[in-house]
């Protein structure tokens, strides 16, 4: 990675970064939405700087529909289901990935892929995150399957308790 690749992608790392700090910690609606859309900006910078567009314009797409339903007015929290406990045991679970990332990203070999093409090149992130980063890719799959299976569930027993 070159230069400015690395300087594109530390910046939008940034502003991703400070777009989910926003999610997580601003107090109204309209601020967490516009956050989210700020999370999704930086994220789409990030795919720019390794050559994926469509992923890029894809996940610009996504945020830009969450961050609408999450500053809508149909939005509700699940904070309220889950109770403290697993609250922080899932912020210990974050945090314990957190370190995890942050190792086998300073120490550990990463895969070399080329970037083969112009700003619309998926094919590049694919070699990236699957040349040898297959078993974590499917990790976090795994893991934002098991997250979003339970949000849903959580979400069905408090309407069934209505």
């Amino acid at each position: 990675m070159d230069s400015l690749h690395a300087i594109g992608f530390y910046a939008s790392s940034g502003v991703s970064l400070a777009g989910g700090l926003g999610v997580a910690l601003l107090p109204r609606r309209g601020q967490r939405g516009a956050a989210m859309a700020v999370a999704g900006l930086g994220l789409a910078g990030i795919y720019l700087s390794l050559s994926a567009g469509f992923a890029a314009a894809i996940a610009l797409l996504c945020y830009a529909g969450c961050a609408a339903l999450v500053a809508g007015p149909q939005y509700r929290s699940l904070a309220s289901v889950a109770g403290p406990l697993w609250r922080q045991l899932g912020a210990l679970g974050a945090a314990a990935m957190l370190v995890v990332l942050a190792y086998s990203a300073f120490r550990l070999d990463s895969a070399h892929a080329d970037f083969l093409g112009g700003p619309f090149n998926a094919v590049a992130l694919g070699r990236l995150l699957f040349a040898r980063d297959a078993l974590p890719t499917e990790a976090v799959a795994a893991l934002v399957l098991a997250t979003l299976a339970g949000g849903a569930a959580a979400w069905r027993l408090r309407e069934r308790a209505r």
